[in-house]
């Protein structure tokens, strides 16, 4: 088994148990009585901001590849530093076996700034959507790979529905081929292969001239300097999807605008 089979077969096995002890009735009620507003994740990305980039900035404290990032990292003030960096969105990783992250996670960044923010996760069923609208996410990631063409559309109509964006997530021009037949409009373009977890900066560039006019492509993974984002903006990419790089900053929000503003940097 690879990594990615490993992780998607614990995670069938942590919906049961989430399940369980709460059921899918129970997290549709706490949807309808909790007072929500979507924040437009989707609306954020689909014109350059500042500086003609738009960085996603990603709380997260371990991965399978790396192992610990920041093991003590703390999640809202991680968030608050990226949005006084200039991030147009944070995204917030909740898997806890291989990212060491939770609902918890998300919950406390949502409530503590003002950006939209995303919920990074291996989701592969309704219930995973309805809890990530119960927790606020104003957006999913959805990963084209790990699901099924039919599985997809339902998991993006879904989010729809329950007024949340979806980030479709796509490595190779099959996956890019679900994505379209699903209906999406943002695209992350993985430049990491989760099966062996080896990253190259050409996927998304290549990956992207395929996309249609209509389509929003984010470049995700191997983004750590001004150049990388450069090579992107070249090849008509805006949006970034920043992690490791970022958490392990010693001035976080200063990194950010680099990222964002290189030699030009506004502070």
């Amino acid at each position: 088994m690879t990594i990615l089979d490993r992780i998607v077969a614990d995670k069938q096995a942590e919906v049961v148990r989430a399940r369980r002890s709460m059921p899918e009735a129970e997290l549709r009620a706490r949807i309808a009585d909790t007072p929500w507003s979507a924040r437009g994740f989707a609306n954020r990305l689909l014109r350059a901001g500042p500086g003609g980039v738009n960085v996603i900035a990603e709380v997260k404290r371990a991965s399978p590849s790396k192992g610990d990032i920041c093991k003590d990292l703390d999640a809202v003030e991680c968030a608050r530093q990226y949005e006084t960096g200039g991030a147009a969105a944070v995204s917030v990783l909740t898997d806890a076996p291989y990212f060491k992250g939770s609902l918890e996670d998300l919950r406390g960044v949502r409530a503590a700034i003002t950006l939209p923010v995303l919920r990074k996760e291996f989701i592969i069923a309704p219930y995973q959507v309805f809890e990530s609208r119960a927790a606020g996410a104003d957006a999913v990631l959805l990963i084209a790979r790990i699901l099924s063409p039919a599985r997809l559309k339902e998991l993006l109509d879904l989010s729809r529905q329950l007024g949340m964006d979806a980030l479709v997530e796509i490595h190779s021009p099959q996956d890019y081929a679900s994505a379209r037949a699903a209906g999406s409009r943002l695209i992350g373009i993985n430049n990491r292969n989760l099966a062996t977890f080896a990253t190259d900066l050409k996927t998304a560039m290549d990956l992207a001239a395929m996309l249609q006019p209509e389509e929003v492509p984010v470049a995700a993974s191997g983004i750590s300097r001004r150049s990388d984002v450069e090579r992107n903006l070249q090849s008509g990419i805006f949006n970034f999807l920043v992690g490791e790089s970022l958490v392990r900053a010693h001035d976080r929000a200063g990194f950010l605008q680099g990222l964002i503003y290189g030699d030009s940097l506004i502070r």
